[in-house]
């Protein structure tokens, strides 16, 4: 399974690169800038996504809607509660950070399976994972 990482800490992005990699993901890309990470949502070829919220500043929202419109499924990061969160996120899982790893492998394996992830995920504004 590849997955897209969009985070704007460099070193973040290596640590969750690192641990999807040993958990046997395939890393399509890593975008940490709001205009590379619609690059990328546009251009690759990928089966799931992890978004950090917070790009430098800027709402990672149009990635979200980018992602929707081509049906791949994401899940956000973030050092807000899911109630700060912006509407166009909402359905989304969120895991608080700091993520810890087991979370973070749980919820990338989920993903990975879009009938569980269906089943798993109500249609409901983001819910903290």
């Amino acid at each position: 399974m590849k997955i897209l990482i969009v985070e704007d800490e460099p070193l973040i992005a290596d640590l969750i690169a690192e641990s999807l990699e040993g958990d046997g993901f395939e890393i399509a890309g890593i975008a940490g800038t709001l205009a590379h990470a619609l690059d990328l949502a546009g251009s690759l070829r990928f089966d799931a996504a992890i978004l950090d919220v917070n790009l430098d500043g800027e709402s990672v929202a149009p990635v979200a809607e980018a992602l929707r419109a081509r049906s791949i499924p994401f899940a956000i990061m973030s050092g807000y509660s899911a109630r700060q969160l912006p509407a166009s996120l909402g359905g989304a899982p969120v895991l608080s950070k700091p993520v810890p790893l087991d979370k973070l492998l749980s919820m990338m394996r989920l993903l990975a399976n879009p009938v569980e992830t269906k089943a798993a995920l109500p249609d409901n504004p983001p819910t903290a994972v």
